[in-house]
């Protein structure tokens, strides 16, 4: 099992001809009830013998083309639970209509293709003028990292007595059938509920197309039923730029805005981060990743550049992205976030609610590059404020272009005495010194087995206050074990998921790789409690580095504890007496947790005191 997979219950698909079956009668009269008895183990291996596997085609065959409207439904199990479930397949499809009765399907299987970032066709038939029939077991998607190949199946989804959700494949199924009616082509015997919300099991009890892998025989987690496919017109695919003129002048600037975005609920913060602004000759200005949220996509919106003014326009409604598939995108727009109050929740508290949406007689967007920074004229919001008022906010917007629905708005944070701040600052891309980081907090696992976390936070400027890219910092880990500072070093026997080999020097890079290097922490396999050999008994620190061109400046040294008061608890030869926990109210605590005040007394009557997290 791996990658998509789940507890298979059974296994593939038979490809051959199965003697008898009259799919247009057989296949269709099936109920489900009847279905889910006649299905049974099979033996995979015996199966695959008989299946005679496609390359996957990803080159648009020549033909009539025609573009459909997928309707129906369809589920992704992952993990042998259903992250997508019972979800409108409302996709587009091309089919491709050939000579001799051929034809040919574009992305047969709703979210497969996405998921596996590849766009493929599957070969069918006309028959009787009436039925496309498509041959299962061919290929629509090649996976290279696993050398393996997803092959088109049918079968519906169970629970088993342990609650996973799993595949039963039918060995009677060879061909999938779509009904030809008039503008309409209707996946036929597939059943399953027609608008579940998730909220029962018997929402994701489809039966219809499923895929597997070709290397295990392991369920890819797609199932799709309830399939209707409606001619209509294509929708031309709009501009997304990836690419700039080459003699463009690039300025780099440090992030710093507010957002209000819709993940999982909505929310409220800060940002950080980068993004370019490009001015070329003719007067023509780029800026890349205008928004904060979407900031992965690397693309560009274009406007002009007044010289005079150091006026940026970007017209709304360009593209940030463009899904070819689902034939939606990301259109940077204008538009506004506030946060109402209606009544009281469950336990007395004021309820909050929140409202968005676009100003569309907003066409333009206005920047101010002014020396080294650059603002956002018109938008309004504070994402330092309290709680409700930083949900309030006017700025620009994602939208989807298939909806009247926006996920994030970005804006121009104010100071305490409500003047506008920079959306950016140039970034110092020259050699510079770097401000000192500061060592927050220790927090020791406790066991011998676990591991513990040293929190410091890095600068983001220089010691001039200039601001620094941070991909170009490192940091290296000091320790004091009573005989001065000594490096550490991180073994890459303990951080395997990290590194090739051990290292000294950490660079940002490895921040976002695994949870072991974090931009705010980093863990340490060793332990600081009694019986065992700790990592430091006087102290731990950090020391960034910033190198830019070659040249390689440092901060000095930040020290967790103060070594002249000598507020650390690890002293070499105390024995502790007992250890009590307090919350930052002074209230005392059974066991840590959030931010806790660890109190130890030793046996000589001395006590001392650390914050910890946990």
């Amino acid at each position: 099992m791996k990658k998509l997979s789940v507890l298979l219950v059974a296994a593939v698909v038979a490809l051959g001809a199965s003697a008898g079956v009259n799919f247009k009668t057989t296949h269709v009269m099936k109920s489900n009830k009847a279905i889910n008895t006649e299905m049974t183990k099979v033996n995979p291996k015996a199966m695959k013998q008989q299946a005679t596997t496609l390359r996957v085609v990803t080159e648009q065959p020549e033909g009539e083309v025609k573009t459909y409207e997928r309707a129906g439904r369809y589920d992704y199990v992952s993990g042998g639970y259903l992250t997508v479930g019972a979800q409108p397949a409302k996709s587009r499809v091309e089919v491709v209509y050939g000579d001799n009765n051929q034809v040919w399907i574009k992305n047969i299987l709703c979210g497969a293709n996405t998921y596996f970032g590849t766009d493929s066709w599957v070969e069918g038939t006309i028959e009787d003028g009436m039925y496309i029939v498509v041959p299962l077991g061919q290929s629509v998607a090649y996976v290279a990292d696993y050398d393996a190949e997803i092959l088109l199946a049918w079968g519906n989804v169970t629970i088993n007595a342990d609650g996973y959700f799993a595949l039963v494949t039918d060995p009677d199924v060879t061909e999938a059938v779509y009904e030809i009616n008039g503008e309409t082509l209707t996946l036929l015997g597939t059943e399953g509920p027609a608008d579940g919300d998730g909220s029962v099991e018997e929402d994701y009890m489809g039966y219809g197309l499923t895929a597997y892998w070709s290397d295990d025989d392991s369920w890819t987690g797609f199932l799709e039923w309830n399939t209707v496919l409606t001619e209509a017109e294509p929708i031309v695919e709009p501009t997304v730029i990836y690419d700039i003129p080459e003699d463009c002048q690039t300025f780099l600037f440090s992030r710093n805005s507010g957002a209000v975005y819709q993940s999982w609920g909505w929310g409220a913060s800060a940002t950080d981060g980068k993004f370019t602004v490009a001015i070329a000759p003719n007067g023509d200005a780029y800026i890349q990743n205008p928004l904060w949220w979407y900031d992965s996509y690397n693309t560009w919106v274009k406007g002009t550049y007044d010289a005079e003014t150091g006026l940026i326009t970007i017209p709304t409604g360009q593209y940030l992205s463009w899904n070819s598939s689902y034939e939606y995108g990301i259109q940077l727009m204008w538009g506004f976030t506030e946060v109402y109050q209606d009544g009281e929740d469950e336990e007395g508290n004021p309820a909050y609610y929140i409202n968005y949406g676009l100003d569309e007689r907003t066409t333009e967007i206005n920047f101010l590059l002014d020396g080294n920074s650059i603002y956002l004229l018109g938008s309004e919001g504070n994402a330092y404020a309290e709680f409700p008022e930083n949900y309030n906010s006017v700025g620009m917007v994602g939208k989807w272009s298939d909806e009247e629905y926006i996920n994030c708005t970005e804006f121009s944070n104010v100071d305490e005495n409500g003047e506008v701040l920079p959306l950016g600052v140039i970034l110092n891309l020259v050699p510079a010194v770097p401000a000192d980081p500061t060592a927050d907090e220790w927090y020791d696992c406790g066991d011998e087995s676990g591991f513990s976390r040293f929190y410091f936070t890095l600068p983001t400027t220089d010691v001039d206050g200039n601001p620094i890219d941070r991909e170009f910092l490192s940091y290296s880990i000091f320790v004091d074990n009573g005989n001065g500072a000594e490096m550490f070093t991180f073994p890459a026997e303990d951080y395997s998921f990290d590194l090739a080999n051990d290292i000294t020097e950490v660079p940002f890079s490895l921040y976002s790789s695994a949870v072991d290097f974090n931009n705010y922490y980093c863990y340490f396999y060793r332990t600081n409690e009694e019986g065992f050999e700790p990592l430091f008994t006087e102290n731990i620190g950090i020391q960034v580095y910033y190198t830019v061109d070659g040249v390689k400046n440092a901060s000095n040294i930040a020290w967790l504890y103060d070594i002249d008061t000598n507020v650390n608890e690890l002293v070499a030869g105390k024995t502790v007496a007992n250890v009590r926990y307090f919350n930052v109210a002074g209230q005392e605590m059974a066991q840590p947790q959030g931010m806790t005040i660890k109190v130890t007394t030793y046996t000589d009557g001395t006590t001392s005191a650390v914050k910890v997290v946990k």
